[in-house]
């Protein structure tokens, strides 16, 4: 009787075998969820980048206006070319290459070439008419700049005011730029402001000029090929 006893007692507390199928099963689920919480939390970080707040058209000499900040995840060279948002400040001022769509991130290839002005140097813009500008001009080329004093009347002179100066920006007539305009044509519009990077010392000469006569600009050739 107590051998009995004994042995129920012994089948009682048998460890219960598991299929070792379920144990590979919650082992995988495990993983998975480990890995899809580690996905999910570098998925959230993100960096500030620089983006266009409005399409910026090529040649267009980008303000400050143009830009925003952004958040994204960049890896790679994609990383390398895009502008961080503490860099915003340095792209204020630079021409734009091509164009760049609203919203877009901001690429460093994005930018073109083109002059800046120096600590001696001064921005002036004038005016324009439409005889008194080369229709095709650009962004970055020089030209001489020629005043006339008291126009129309038979004591009207004409004289250089510069031998040089080149042009830092070009503005058309906003109703007739075609999409995407800039380049400089009359299909682009007519031109009706030109911005000149003027020596600081020429300054004073260059504005009694711009408020007392006529300023016209003759294309020359760039300093390095003129002979």
């Amino acid at each position: 009787m107590a051998s009995g006893t004994t042995a129920g007692r012994a089948r009682s507390w048998a460890v219960p075998r598991v299929d070792l199928r379920i144990l590979i099963g919650i082992g995988l689920v495990a993983v998975a969820l480990a890995g899809g919480l580690t996905l999910a939390n570098s998925l959230r970080i993100t960096d500030p980048f620089v983006v266009a707040a409005r399409t910026i058209p090529a040649g267009h000499v980008i303000e400050a206006a143009d830009l925003a900040v952004g958040e994204a995840r960049l890896e790679g060279s994609l990383g390398a070319l895009a502008f961080a948002g503490s860099d915003l400040a340095s792209i204020v001022g630079q021409t734009a290459g091509r164009p760049i769509h609203e919203g877009a991130l901001v690429l460093r290839p994005d930018l073109g070439a083109g002059p800046v002005l120096g600590p001696d140097d001064v921005a002036v813009t004038v005016a324009m008419s439409a005889d008194a500008v080369f229709g095709n001009l650009r962004r970055g080329d020089q030209v001489a700049v020629m005043a006339t004093s008291e126009p129309g009347r038979p004591q009207s002179q004409t004289g250089t005011l510069l031998e040089r100066a080149t042009v830092y920006h070009v503005a058309f007539d906003a109703s007739r730029v075609s999409i995407g305009g800039g380049g400089g044509s009359e299909e682009d519009g007519r031109i009706t402001n030109v911005t000149l990077v003027v020596p600081r010392a020429e300054a004073e000469a260059v504005t009694h000029a711009l408020v007392n006569g006529r300023l016209t600009l003759l294309p020359v050739a760039p300093a390095e090929v003129a002979r």
